[in-house]
């Protein structure tokens, strides 16, 4: 039985940063309304990173849109930094956008014929930074994410996994309060996934930035302060059978060249991998076939 909010202790209570309130979705579909997030309630406090799960269509990206003011709920309200959306105009709800929250597609969405640096700095060019700042600014968040070295590449050039780091630089380019992930994931290799969510935990903690991230990964919460379930628009208390499965700290203890590397990038970013032994899985013990005559 899993909890809507299964959080890791605190020593001291912590300002929310978003907060929805009793909010709904609704499209007018066919002359019917469709409810995308119905009557949902959640806190994310700042300095966190919380992880959203549901499988494909459970309104996890509705609800991403919402607490990031891409959005706003036909019914309820949203706070962001104790803003409520509904009194923003269309211009102050997108100022509050630009100058408080980052984004990272589940593509990436980088400019192909811009390199990482200049995709990173774009941000800061669109917000009139002045051409020393921007230069430094965007050196110093490559350099966190660790491309010094091929900050001049473009997108093509870039792997799946470097990629992903250009569009967390990019996204921490106006020092945002609060960055909203979309399965980012979800197109990279178990390795490349845990490097990019161990970087994701080190911005938290380094930084201070709240992060919330929609995953489908079963151990994503291995990682996170907090976890919020979405099933059919909802809340809810129980894991999805769907959602139930083997999850990249699970792997990490299975036989194999893949998963002991995946383990061993798990430790080195001081994260407990599961262990066989306190599991009821095991692996079948085989007996070689004789050789044939």
């Amino acid at each position: 039985m899993a909890t809507v909010m299964t959080e890791k202790p605190k020593t001291a209570p912590v300002a929310a940063i978003a907060v929805c309130e009793g909010v709904s979705r609704v499209y007018r579909v066919g002359g019917e309304d469709v409810y995308a997030v119905r009557e949902v309630s959640c806190e994310i406090r700042a300095g966190q990173l919380v992880a959203l799960r549901g499988r494909s269509g459970s309104g996890k990206t509705t609800l991403l849109n919402i607490l990031s003011g891409l959005d706003r709920p036909t019914h309820g309200r949203t706070l962001i930094r104790g803003e409520d959306t509904r009194k923003l105009s269309d211009r102050q709800l997108t100022e509050l956008r630009r100058h408080d929250i980052g984004f990272i597609f589940q593509a990436f969405a980088l400019l192909p014929v811009l390199s990482a640096y200049e995709n990173v700095e774009l941000p800061l060019r669109i917000s009139g930074v002045g051409a020393r700042q921007r230069q430094r600014r965007a050196t110093e968040l490559l350099e966190l994410v660790g491309l010094a070295k091929r900050m001049h590449h473009r997108p093509f050039e870039l792997s799946g996994g470097e990629q992903s780091r250009v569009a967390i630089a990019r996204a921490l380019a106006n020092e945002p309060a609060l960055i909203v992930a979309d399965e980012p994931t979800g197109a990279l290799d178990s390795v490349t996934g845990l490097e990019i969510m161990s970087l994701f935990k080190r911005v938290v903690e380094e930084r201070g930035v709240t992060i919330i991230m929609a995953t489908h990964d079963p151990t994503i919460s291995d990682l996170a302060n907090e976890t919020l379930i979405m099933s059919d628009g909802r809340m809810s208390h129980d894991i999805p059978d769907e959602l139930k499965g083997v999850g990249i700290l699970d792997a990490a203890s299975m036989p194999g060249t893949l998963h002991g590397e995946i383990g061993m990038v798990a430790r080195r970013a001081g994260l407990k991998v599961h262990d066989e032994a306190s599991t009821d899985r095991t692996v079948p013990e085989t007996t070689p076939e004789p050789p044939r005559p």
